[in-house]
């Protein structure tokens, strides 16, 4: 298919009359005055409150304090310590002696007393003293305990250490030393019951 050409076409022209008129001048626009710019206002100032008429106070000089003498606080009387006393002096060596005889007895009643005997020991009836020598301390603290004479039978003898060793001892007396003291204590038995 083949493209076809375009066909021109002409215009056909008629003369036109054309005419050229000039038109008035267009009418000025009216003008309306402009209205005077409007007064201000003029609005009273308030007037100021008055302010209140403060209260007239009437000052009445106030009397000053009469002057106080100063006192000056007293001073604490000074109380002169007495004198510590001497220390009482020591008893003499025969009421420590005795002080001491006293205490060992009270030891010596107390340790047999305190006397467990073995069941073996009292079933063979068995007799014998041991000597026990131990050290307290001024409070009754013991301080160590062994057999000095033994009573030959060693199941009395471990119940003299035992006695000894499981009692409390009360203080020494004010008399007596004020150091550990060695005791000797004579524990017995006879027929396998507690001698005094």
């Amino acid at each position: 298919m083949g493209h076809a050409k375009p066909k021109t076409v002409g215009l056909r022209r008629k003369p036109m009359a054309v005419h050229f008129v000039t038109l008035p001048k267009p009418p000025k626009p009216h003008v309306r005055p402009k209205p005077p710019p409007p007064h201000p206002v003029v609005r009273p100032k308030p007037q100021p409150v008055p302010p209140k008429p403060r209260p007239i106070v009437h000052h009445r000089p106030v009397p000053l304090p009469t002057p106080v003498k100063k006192v000056p606080p007293p001073r604490p009387k000074v109380v002169p310590r007495p004198p510590t006393p001497p220390p009482p002096p020591p008893p003499s060596p025969a009421v420590v002696a005795q002080a001491v005889d006293r205490y060992a007895v009270m030891l010596r009643t107390r340790i047999q007393q305190g006397l467990v005997v073995p069941p073996r020991v009292a079933a063979l009836r068995l007799s014998g003293k041991a000597v026990v020598a131990f050290e307290l301390t001024p409070a009754g603290r013991l301080l160590w305990v062994r057999i000095m004479r033994s009573s030959g039978i060693g199941a009395i003898d471990r119940a003299a250490l035992a006695a000894v060793r499981d009692r409390s001892y009360p203080p020494f007396t004010k008399s007596m030393p004020r150091r550990p003291t060695v005791f000797r204590v004579r524990v017995g038995l006879n027929d396998g019951r507690h001698r005094f």
